[in-house]
């Protein structure tokens, strides 16, 4: 068989087909040879909102613009905050930092790619596509697990408040930091080498190396050994965080009553109540990457176990997509309103610019 013209043929037949706003799923013949392959193909630029709706492309466009300005902006303000006070300069918050770049870049990795699809009407293809679908799974990951640590250094804070310094050592943040690299860049690097599509039924092996993501909004796919994998890691880090939080109130509720810990407590009352609502600011963190992750999960599931089908399950993977990247800044909203981050932020900012000035003679 002639895989080239067999390829073509598909390809022409999607390109007639989809002339009709919204069809996603197109079932073509192609005959060569004497042979006819009956298959379904999908286009993604005629899937999820734009495909149903095209003139919502400029709306679109503008959410996630915004969402780009506020990750950057937000996650900034946070990791100068960590950088530039000094009370915030404890090991766990150096963990907090990495989290909120990784944020950051995660936005950066897909946000651009995201607008010039929505902008061009036509999806991304080639090395463009690999390194997306290479950095979603490795900055996702690699958040994931930084929040983890994060929750590993409370917990020492919490249980061990005077060898706290002590247990986290430079050396053993550096070994920290470097699991988290590793977790994050192995399924990284198995998702895309090679780089997988979208199973599209018996074409697989006529269109198998198209890379394609399922909708305009949504980022290039690995492969699904590397997005197993990647999901297997994360809830693994998911539990272990829920874990952490059980064990930090079981603790706080036991020291309070156990009298060794209690000196050790009120030599550090000043310090209690600035914990505590460490703990609190984190548990909201949590709850907040639930509830932008778990829609997304369900209809991943949904599609998996073929109860809905791409066309259907299309929009919702755009709504669940605008959610999920709802989760690059919403960390730092929330340390905005615990911690007043923006407003130290500009303080900073305004108070270095006077520097400037002041030495400069103006």
């Amino acid at each position: 068989m002639n895989q080239r013209n067999v390829t073509g043929s598909i390809a022409q037949a999607v390109r007639d087909v989809t002339e009709v706003i919204g069809v996603c799923e197109v079932v073509g013949n192609a005959t060569t040879d004497n042979t006819t392959l009956t298959t379904v193909v999908f286009e993604p630029a005629f899937c999820g909102l734009y495909g149903a709706v095209p003139s919502l492309a400029p709306l679109l466009v503008l959410v996630m613009v915004c969402f780009l300005l506020l990750s950057l902006f937000g996650n900034g303000c946070l990791v100068g905050v960590i950088l530039t006070t000094d009370h915030m300069k404890e090991p766990g918050n150096y963990f907090l930092a990495t989290m909120a770049i990784t944020d950051a870049a995660l936005a950066m990795a897909y946000n651009p790619i995201a607008i010039f699809c929505l902008s061009h009407g036509r999806y991304p293809a080639g090395p463009w596509c690999r390194l997306q679908a290479f950095f979603i799974i490795f900055l996702s990951t690699l958040s994931i697990h930084s929040l983890l640590c994060v929750w590993i250094c409370r917990y020492i804070h919490i249980a061990f408040p005077l060898r706290y310094k002590k247990v986290l050592t430079r050396r053993r943040m550096a070994f920290g930091m470097c699991l988290c690299f590793l977790s994050a860049v192995i399924p990284a690097v198995v998702g895309v080498s090679p780089i997988h599509t979208l199973p599209v039924g018996s074409a697989a092996e006529v269109l198998g190396g198209f890379e394609k993501p399922q909708t305009l909004m949504t980022p290039c796919l690995a492969g699904p050994e590397g997005l197993t994998l990647a999901t297997v890691l994360n809830l693994l880090a998911m539990v272990a965080i829920v874990c952490l939080i059980s064990l930090i109130y079981y603790e706080t509720r036991r020291s309070q009553k156990k009298h060794d810990q209690k000196l050790t407590w009120n030599a550090q009352a000043e310090d209690r109540e600035s914990k505590i609502q460490a703990v609190n600011t984190l548990l909201i963190v949590v709850l907040v990457n639930w509830i932008t992750w778990l829609p997304a999960f369900v209809v991943s599931v949904s599609m998996k176990v073929g109860s809905i089908s791409l066309a259907n399950a299309a929009p919702w993977c755009d709504i669940t997509t605008i959610l999920l990247q709802s989760a690059t800044f919403s960390d730092s909203i929330v340390y905005a309103f615990r911690y007043q981050i923006y407003r130290r932020a500009f303080k900073k900012m305004y108070e270095n610019i006077r520097n400037v000035f002041t030495k400069s003679g103006y």
